[in-house]
């Protein structure tokens, strides 16, 4: 019998604001980038050269045995996203150490990574992991993951069934794109037409720019008008070895590891997300370690309603709630 957690009553949007394509975009227009708590940054190598960019924000008193949260941006995002700001402040004023990753090519790192990253680079966040866990490897580590940092995060703990993460509690994801093939579909049709020309002018942006860093890498004949099939077909796909999008697609949905994840896992995704597929989510089976809550409304990183606590980022309240429920009954 699966044990999946449909609670639809559980998010009311706000009023006026049922509509997911409002809840998508008044969500992020009203999100100021450069929230947050002071961070240091750590700059971490992997494998093959390139680098990334860390961001610790510790609370005074704190203590490796309080717990850490590790944080991983969506599509287009950095360690200046303003979700992930708020979710620092609240992990904060818990007593936890969080830490903000920006990806391959982006925020502090864009000029620190050859590569920009795609969405199944678990095993960036593997090496930044391991590398920050050197000093304390058995201090509690729960890993957060919104919208595409989703999948990654997913994917991670799915691999870390058979190569463990030293202190590795918990996985959380907020909208996470765990099959792409479907995605992408789903963000084909035409009725999301303005969201793929926007998700693939940021991406062309974001490759034109990291190329003014690394002057050598080729200049690629992008359009206007590509979709996001089209711009992996010809950008990342290549860059990282895939045979072409659908390859990528395949190969980086986190979706066929999700069942071998053996640590507690949080899911949250609405129905009405116009870009992710939530068919896989309704059908996954669970096990006692595993919540998935598929609510009607909320769009993409929407969910703007009374969060109980005085807010309307209802899913952020949601998310960090759990997080630090997980701190608290799993003590190191």
């Amino acid at each position: 019998m699966s044990n999946v957690v449909i609670q639809p009553p559980l998010f009311r949007p706000l009023p006026l604001l049922g509509n997911p394509h409002l809840q998508t975009v008044l969500s992020h227009l009203f999100s100021r980038r450069g929230l947050g708590l002071p961070a240091q940054m750590t700059i971490v190598p992997l494998p093959d050269g390139d680098r990334l960019a860390v961001h610790a924000s510790r609370p005074a008193l704190w203590r490796p045995a309080d717990g850490t949260v590790l944080l991983i941006h969506g599509l287009g995002g950095s360690h200046r996203s303003a979700y992930l700001g708020r979710l620092s402040q609240q992990f904060h004023d818990h007593g936890l150490r969080t830490l903000r990753l920006d990806l391959r090519g982006v925020g502090a790192g864009e000029r620190l990574a050859r590569k920009t990253y795609h969405g199944g680079s678990s095993a960036d966040v593997r090496t930044v992991i391991e590398h920050l866990q050197q000093e304390t490897p058995a201090a509690p580590l729960v890993v957060v993951g919104m919208s595409l940092g989703g999948n990654i995060a997913l994917k991670l703990a799915g691999e870390a069934a058979k190569r463990p993460l030293p202190g590795f509690r918990a996985v959380a994801a907020l909208a996470p794109p765990i099959d792409l093939v479907g995605c992408a579909g789903l963000i084909a049709l035409k009725r999301n037409r303005i969201y793929e020309r926007y998700y693939v002018g940021n991406l062309i942006k974001q490759v034109r720019q990291h190329r003014r860093h690394h002057a050598d890498m080729p200049a690629l004949p992008f359009r206007s008008t590509m979709t996001l099939r089209e711009f992996d077909d010809m950008y990342t796909a290549p860059t990282w070895g895939f045979a072409d999008g659908m390859d990528y697609y395949r190969r980086a949905s986190a979706l066929p590891l999700i069942d071998k994840i053996a640590v507690p896992t949080f899911i949250l995704v609405s129905r009405d997300d116009p870009f992710i597929i939530t068919r896989p989510f309704e059908e996954l089976g669970s096990t006692p370690r595993r919540e998935v809550h598929v609510v009607n409304h909320g769009g993409h990183m929407g969910f703007l309603g009374w969060d109980g606590a005085g807010g309307i980022r209802w899913a952020e309240r949601a998310i960090a709630r759990w997080v630090i429920k997980m701190f608290r009954h799993n003590p190191r």
